[in-house]
């Protein structure tokens, strides 16, 4: 009879332990129906799926199923309600998923910033923190669905000028603070004005991408004080916590990526959810009339550019992030170093954020 030792047990039991559920998407198929994927590591096979309204998974969690398909379609909640799916396999880790967009009527590109893993095996928590282009055109559906979202603060990072042109609306009677922090205004308080003078000159597309890429490693330095504005916000705990611009694409798009680093989401997990723009915003399906408004203020911005700027201008390349990130470290060293200095988050402000907006699955 072979003898297995107790190391080979210990390996073995190891191994069996570390089963993880990984890469959980959640799309919504119908109005309380939703399709989640996913894969496994380890030697785990089948996966308990619960859901609950609650986005810490504390209350009124409701068991689905138990699979061992690495893709189901599960009914969960009413339709209108925002739900939150909890995988939990039989041995391991398990993880939390929801919708990352939420199709609203009156704006193409709102979405929840939760579920990314940072560089320590964390995950970004799902219900805390929104981005958003323009929300002038917001729909009473849409305030019904965005009332249980609970949110405290809604930061506005346009110009006087845009939101004299298209005025903030937000839950009647919800009492979330809303904040101006506007960015990209010159004396007039327009924006995009040095690059509508640019375009002018006649430059090729290659110049105008370059041209655009310059302009983000600009904004993270320029409107530093803006973007710290919304951090003093997170500082306080006022969540949830809304931001957005009128595109939700360029001003959203640096401040996304800004707070993502610092709660220590890898750069590229941090572009690819940059990119995602491309999908909600620029192949936006969505032909309702307030949607549609939505982006013609977005486009309204453009009207003096000619087409083949129009889509250097609205799309997410993810380049341009990446400029402004090549901009920091050369600057400053180290992305820690900006943030620090740039941003006035200390090494404690960083610890109390992740600590608050970070969860183990």
């Amino acid at each position: 009879m072979y003898k297995i030792s107790a190391a080979v047990l210990l390996l073995a039991s190891s191994v069996f332990a570390s089963a993880d559920v990984t890469n959980p998407v959640c799309q919504q198929s119908g109005p309380n129906t939703y399709t989640i994927s996913y894969a496994l590591t380890g030697a785990s096979h089948r996966v308990t799926i619960a859901a609950s309204t609650d986005p810490s998974g504390t209350n009124g969690l409701v068991n689905l199923l138990r699979t061992e398909k690495s893709e189901v379609t599960v009914t969960a909640g009413k339709p209108g309600e925002r739900m939150y799916f909890f995988l939990t396999p039989d041995q391991g880790r398990g993880r939390e998923v929801s919708i990352r967009h939420i199709a609203l009527e009156g704006t193409p590109n709102f979405r929840d910033i939760g579920g990314y893993e940072t560089s320590d095996g964390q995950f970004v928590r799902w219900g805390l923190v929104y981005r958003s282009g323009v929300l002038t055109y917001l729909t009473p559906a849409d305030f019904a669905y965005l009332r249980q979202l609970d949110v405290n603060v809604v930061c506005d990072f346009r110009t006087k000028q845009e939101n004299e042109q298209a005025p903030e609306q937000w839950i009647p009677g919800s009492g979330a603070s809303l904040i101006s922090l506007p960015i990209g205004a010159d004396s007039n308080g327009s924006a995009n004005a040095s690059i509508r003078k640019f375009a002018e000159s006649h430059p090729t597309i290659e110049q105008f991408k370059l041209r655009m890429a310059t302009t983000y490693a600009t904004f993270v330095f320029q409107f530093a004080p803006e973007y710290a504005g919304v951090f003093a916000q997170l500082k306080q705990n006022h969540l949830p916590l809304t931001y957005h611009c009128t595109a939700g694409k360029d001003r959203t798009g640096v401040f996304t990526a800004l707070l993502l680093r610092v709660l220590g989401v890898p750069q590229q997990t941090v572009v690819e959810d940059y990119a995602l723009t491309n999908e909600y915003l620029m192949t936006q399906n969505d032909h309702s009339l307030a949607s549609q408004k939505a982006m013609a203020q977005a486009q309204s911005m453009m009207k003096s550019f000619t087409p083949e700027q129009r889509k250097v201008l609205m799309a997410a390349d993810p380049e341009y992030l990446k400029a402004a990130f090549a901009a920091i470290d050369e600057r400053y060293g180290s992305f820690d170093d900006f943030r620090r200095q740039v941003l006035a988050l200390t090494d404690a402000d960083v610890s109390a954020l992740r600590t608050r907006l970070l969860a183990d699955r």
